[in-house]
């Protein structure tokens, strides 16, 4: 029984010893991490500090820490951070597999205060930053210290890398990430002081600068660290694959130097720290043999601290420096709390006054209040169930007391009716016995029975008052336990009223999240019908980039019908190089729309593909189109076929793309594509054998193409005339006039180009004979072969253009054309013999007086052109003052009608001219490639054309 009375007493001084160890660490963790902008006592520090040895972790404090608002208040979540910070250097070895517990929510408080810039919040979020890593970086390592310090920096980093290279260079990097970090937080730190004014002797500036003592010690141990780190790798690796390393220390190397002569030049720390000092240049790594005699570590002293750097500190024991308190500068007294406050307004900068605009908050305050209220919620929770079990108990133990005193009660009172009813029967026998005591004989017997009686009596008597007092006792004992017991009773009744208001308290916090919840439910549906939009109008903008591409390709198809494309030429050679392109132009548009059916977001690149695939493969066609105009009419039949045939793959693969669902019919087109594509391929290297005959022969080709030009000059002139004729015989009045004008500059111009034809076959023969030397005419047109090529495609197209002027005029006569074709086609002549002349003179000499004659002639050309501009301006103007309208005697209702339709036609008319700039634009766009192609001009990118702008003529 003793054993168990000792064992008992022990246990409960033990709990009273547990609780009153937690009651006071409460006390330092709450007038460590209060709301006061001034810096953490450094007593509170350190009997947190000693609570984790006597505790051997810090779970204590973590239980504390997690019940204080730190996302309510900046300055709270700073003293906090710098109160972890502190214990992680100086606390029991487990303070650090404590804390890594509780990484996510260090992580979750600083990101909540990201969002809110002003003030503290940036400081916060830098410092949570700096804690997570430090943990993970612990965690990576668990043989490093909470301080940092290694008793032996060499042998124990090669234990921690385990003497292998790559854990050395994996380790170097992981310092240099948290040497970025320590840099970050100080930069964060003096980015919100006016360093041209003494604020280190303020309250709020040594609460900011205070942590800074801490970040002094982390850095210089880690800039240790990494050169000798960094000395290693170089004895080991090429010097280029640290390239990296070199780089990323200097830059470290700059900012630690210009932070710890900053901080050596505040008062605060002059009387905390001797900051250390770094060289003016970084170490040479170059020089890894000799690092032991060159490199020396940065001396890092604590003013009223020891820093051992021997390791003989024992971890389950505090450190020495936990013992000494720094003494912090006051403020001045003397100074008024107006000269505080302006001081204070000048010196911190503020995110608007650095230019800074602060972001807006990404989460809600509701949501905030809502775990504010959920948190107080679950806190009323536990306190309750933990009183209702503590009443609990109290009741029980009282009314197992009440029952044992009513036992013992019951049990006196027995005893006390059996002696009182025994000294009833003594009293009763006593006075029998009295009577009897007349007799002498019997006296002396009866007065040994009196005596023995009266002794009994006594003793009875004596019982009865000890019974007495005893029951008295009880009595006085059951009666207090009855008070007691009505004021636990009072105390549960005021409990359950505090319970009932706890859960009417709970209902109005859930009634006031359900409408919270309905807001957040209406925001998603928003936020669904947004997305539902913005897929909608995705799907729009791929639809019309589609249709985009499909009209390219529809053009393409229509050009390849056109006769002003039957002059185009190109070399199967050339048409062959650019097979590769357009193989990848196809894959990547099949890629990437296989990306875009699988994530949204990469409509972007699918519509370039789009534009892009367009662009290339139209452009392929019309150079395979262009390619059978050279090639015999077996070869040209079948590769005009397989360009058709193409355009209507591409077409049904663009169709294709439009429905994101069916990717087998995607695919099922692509390989129709290819095999449209193959077959181009296949007619243009069966034509590559024939390529050789036809150069032999592009000599007699060019001659035959001049006079072919000659022909249709001729035949264009002979028509003129006869249209002269006609419309002298038909028409009359201003019809005659303007036809007369027309075709009189039309037959000027056609004499010019005749004048400029026989020019330029002079200067050719010139240029041939000039450089021929003893070969051939037919070898030297085909060693220039590209150049004639190039002479050939513009005469063709002179001749094309002066048929198209003569049936523009045939047409205008008639009443069926218009002046502006007859423009047009009169600019298009003097495109064609500009061309002719610049392929002619490209090889003449700059004295040839043949070639003074060509340009001459050239000039010539284009006063004609004019001239037939001129006249068709001049017609059609007297043609509209001959047309004027008679208004006169219109209503108002057919003059507003008339007004519409006018407005209408307007309309039409910008609308439509405005796609035939878009159309003209396109044309001239292929018309320059396709010339360039089979000139052997230099290639230009089709995309990069393509967006290239082109100002309508």
């Amino acid at each position: 029984m003793a054993g168990r009375l000792s064992t008992r007493r022990s246990t409960d001084s033990l709990e009273a010893e547990r609780q009153n160890f937690i009651k006071h660490q409460n006390i330092s963790v709450t007038k460590a991490i209060n709301t006061v902008e001034v810096p953490v006592k450094e007593k509170h520090a350190r009997s947190i500090i000693i609570g984790s040895f006597t505790d051997k972790g810090l779970s204590v404090f973590w239980a504390s820490v997690l019940r204080l608002p730190l996302q309510g208040s900046a300055i709270l979540c700073w003293k906090f951070c710098h109160t972890l910070h502190k214990v992680i250097r100086d606390g029991h070895e487990n303070v650090v597999k404590d804390s890594q517990q509780h990484a996510g929510y260090i992580s979750r408080t600083g990101s909540s205060w990201n969002n809110r810039p002003e003030g503290y919040g940036k400081l916060v979020y830098r410092y949570c930053q700096l804690l997570v890593f430090r943990l993970e970086f612990h965690k990576k390592h668990p043989l490093m210290p909470g301080d940092l310090k290694l008793p032996s920096p060499e042998s124990d980093l090669e234990k921690m890398a385990q003497n292998d290279i790559n854990n050395f260079f994996q380790m170097s990097v992981e310092i240099f990430d948290h040497l970025d970090a320590l840099i970050a937080l100080q930069e964060a730190i003096f980015s919100t002081f006016n360093l041209a004014r003494s604020m280190s002797v303020a309250p709020a500036g040594q609460c900011r600068l205070a942590p800074l003592i801490q970040v002094i010690l982390d850095s210089g141990l880690l800039y240790d660290y990494s050169v000798r780190l960094l000395f290693k790798l170089h004895a080991c690796l090429p010097a280029d694959t640290l390239d990296g390393h070199r780089t990323r220390f200097v830059k470290q190397f700059r900012t630690l130097k210009s932070f710890f002569q900053t901080s050596s030049n505040l008062m605060y720390f002059q009387n905390l720290i001797q900051v250390p000092s770094l060289p003016d240049e970084p170490p040479n790594f170059f020089l890894a043999a000799k690092n032991s005699d060159t490199y020396i570590d940065p001396a890092i002293i604590l003013q009223t601290m020891e820093m051992s750097t021997d390791g003989s500190q024992g971890r389950d024991s505090p450190p020495s420096s936990v013992f000494s308190e720094p003494i912090f500068e006051e403020f001045p007294a003397r100074q008024s709390e107006e000269q505080l406050n302006s001081s204070l307004l000048l010196d911190f900068s503020s995110p608007q006054q650095n230019g800074q605009q602060p972001p807006q908050p990404q989460r809600d305050e509701r949501d905030w209040l809502i775990e504010q209220l959920q948190q107080e919620i679950e806190e009323l929770k536990f306190e309750l169930d933990r009183t209702q079990r503590e009443d609990q108990r109290i009741i029980n133990d009282l009314k197992r007391r009440i029952m044992e005193l009513e036992t013992e009660l019951n049990e006196h009172r027995t005893l006390i009716e059996n002696t009182y009813q025994e000294n009833e029967d003594l009293q009763t026998k006593l006075k029998e016995e009295s009577e009897k005591a007349q007799n002498p004989a019997i006296t002396a017997a009866m007065v040994e029975q009196c005596d023995e009686a009266d002794r009994r009596a006594k003793s009875y008597e004596d019982k009865f008052k000890k019974m007495k007092d005893v029951y008295s006792k009880l009595r006085e004992e059951h009666v207090n336990l009855l008070r007691t017991n009505a004021d636990v009773s009072r105390q549960l009744t005021t409990v359950v009223k505090t319970t009932e208001e706890s859960q009417l308290a709970k209902l109005n916090a859930e009634k006031f999240v359900e409408k919270l919840q309905q807001s957040i439910d209406e925001k998603s549906s928003s936020e669904e019908k947004l997305k539902a939009d913005l897929a909608a109008r995705q799907k729009l903008i791929l639809v019309g980039a589609i249709e985009e591409a499909e009209q390219i390709i529809q053009q393409v198809l229509a050009q390849l019908d056109d006769p002003a494309y039957s002059t185009a030429t190109c070399t199967a050679e050339y048409l062959l190089s650019r097979t590769d392109r357009v193989d990848q132009s196809l894959n990547n548009l099949h890629k990437t729309f296989q990306g875009y059916t699988q994530d949204k977001n990469e409509l972007s690149p699918l519509v370039r593909h789009v534009s892009s695939f367009s662009c290339i493969i139209g452009e392929y066609i019309l150079q395979a189109k262009a390619t059978s105009n050279m090639a015999a009419i077996s070869y040209s039949e079948g590769l005009s076929s397989a360009c058709k045939s193409a355009c209507g793959t591409s077409l049904a693969l663009l169709d294709a793309l439009k429905d994101d669902t069916n990717t087998g019919k995607v695919d099922s087109n692509k390989q129709t594509v290819d095999q449209s594509l193959k077959e181009i391929q296949r007619i243009a290297r069966e034509l590559l054998p024939g390529e050789a005959d036809v150069q032999e022969e592009l000599g007699d080709l060019v001659d035959q193409e001049m006079q072919s030009t000659t022909d249709a000059i001729d035949k264009a002139a002979s028509r003129i005339a006869d249209m002269l004729q006609k419309s002298r015989q038909a028409d009359t009045g201003i019809k005659l006039e303007v036809n007369e004008k027309i075709l009189d500059s039309c037959n000027d111009l056609m004499n010019s180009i005749k004048m400029l034809i026989e020019k330029s076959k002079t200067l050719q023969r010139e240029i041939v004979a000039d450089g021929r030397g003893t070969a051939s005419a037919g070898e030297f047109y085909k060693r220039h072969h590209r150049w004639t090529e190039g002479l050939i495609s513009a005469a063709k197209l002179v001749g094309v253009g002066a048929t198209h002027l003569v049936d523009a005029s045939d047409k205008l006569i008639q009443g069926k054309g218009k002046f502006e074709e007859l423009e047009v086609c009169s600019h298009e002549i003097a495109a064609c013999t500009a061309q002719l002349v610049v392929a002619s003179k490209v090889k003449a000499s700059k004295d040839s007086e043949n070639l003074k004659g060509l340009q001459t002639a050239s000039r010539g050309v284009a006063t004609s052109t004019a001239q037939v501009v001129a006249s068709a301006k001049t017609g059609a103007q007297l043609i509209v003052e001959g047309d004027v309208n008679d208004f006169t005697k219109l209503s108002l209702t057919q003059t507003k009608r008339y007004e519409m339709d006018a407005q209408v036609a307007v309309l039409e008319l910008e609308s439509k001219l405005q796609k035939e700039r878009v159309k003209l634009a396109q044309l001239r766009k292929r018309h320059y490639q396709l010339a360039g192609a089979s000139e052997g001009w230099d290639e230009e990118d089709p995309e990069e054309f393509y967006n290239e702008p082109i100002t309508p003529q």
